[in-house]
């Protein structure tokens, strides 16, 4: 008989493969105790090979030793009762698992109608590792898309998502919603006088004030070079107002006291209460018209616009 056609010797050489293969195979029986279980799988799981052990006590051992299936929990009997109406509840069940050892790995359970069990553990370490990578690198993506670099504030695309958002929840909750348009005074001449980098410490001086300010309902993005849009849901014009007073004190204090090596500056503020039908562009456009008020004015200061003030 043909070596490759004899039924003698592909069993041999089939149990040989198992034996060595790069992943784990186990087999238990009817009455769930492992007959079979190649070298991968024996010393993943800590299981002695002169044992054959039954599954939940193989389990007991993962857990007693740290080895084979990472079990966190100081009581195993009641994780094993837990556990245990999912093992051998389907005929073919697959499932990730961890590792005590930080592997991760891809179950397999196929149930045969005798009651025996095939377990095939595959070792998926590296495909975890690459999807981590990625979501870390689509978390980082979203975060530099929504951020502004240099003062960690919202980026202007972002704000304006938000702003669309408040806009939809003022008209269906019927709470109030104030814009403000900010705009640091003079910030050219800090550049040409004073140079970039004390420019860019003004901004990022300048956006943390405005965050010290902020409710945990409350958004501000930089929109612009040195132009900022701060978000106020259920807060008034004179809310609003009272919060500008507070950042503008708080540049005076700090830049007064030289607690930071920056110039004294000022900002302008045009502000914009939501009215019924308006839209993203039509409320910043009224803030906005509002701000060149504020500057046309004297600069820093507040001006509020007239639609909004009649409300």
């Amino acid at each position: 008989m043909d070596p490759a056609t004899d039924p003698e010797d592909l069993q041999s050489r089939l149990a040989g493969a198992a034996s060595h293969a790069g992943a784990g195979i186990a087999l238990f029986d009817a009455e769930d105790r492992l007959r079979f279980a190649n070298t991968w799988f024996r010393q993943a799981y800590g299981v002695d090979p002169t044992l054959a052990p039954t599954w939940d006590d193989m389990m007991r051992g993962c857990h007693a030793l740290r080895r084979g299936v990472l079990i966190e929990t100081d009581d195993i009997e009641a994780w094993l009762a837990r556990v245990r109406p999912l093992y051998r509840s389907r005929p073919v069940r697959s499932f990730e698992s961890d590792l005590a050892d930080g592997r991760w790995v891809w179950v397999t359970e196929s149930l045969q109608p005798d009651g025996w069990l095939l377990m095939v553990v595959a070792d998926v370490s590296p495909l975890k590792a690459s999807e981590a990578a990625a979501r870390r690198a689509r978390d980082d993506a979203v975060q530099l898309a929504r951020s502004d670099a240099l003062t960690e504030l919202d980026s202007r695309r972002y704000i304006f998502e938000q702003l669309a958002e408040l806009l939809l929840g003022s008209r269906s909750m019927r709470w109030p919603l104030t814009v403000a348009m900010l705009d640091i005074d003079h910030f050219k001449h800090i550049n040409d006088t004073q140079g970039h980098a004390t420019g860019d410490a003004v901004l990022r001086h300048f956006g943390s004030l405005l965050r010290r300010q902020l409710r945990p309902a409350d958004a501000v993005g930089r929109i612009g070079g040195e132009e900022f849009l701060l978000l106020l849901p259920n807060a008034s014009l004179d809310g609003a107002a009272q919060t500008l007073r507070r950042v503008r004190q708080l540049i005076t204090e700090s830049t007064a006291a030289a607690l930071l090596p920056l110039p004294a500056y000022g900002f302008s503020a045009g502000l914009a209460a939501a009215q019924p039908g308006d839209t993203v562009d039509t409320l910043t456009r009224r803030a906005d018209q509002a701000l060149y008020r504020a500057k046309a004015e004297g600069r820093n200061r507040d001006w509020a616009d007239s639609r909004s003030m009649r409300l």
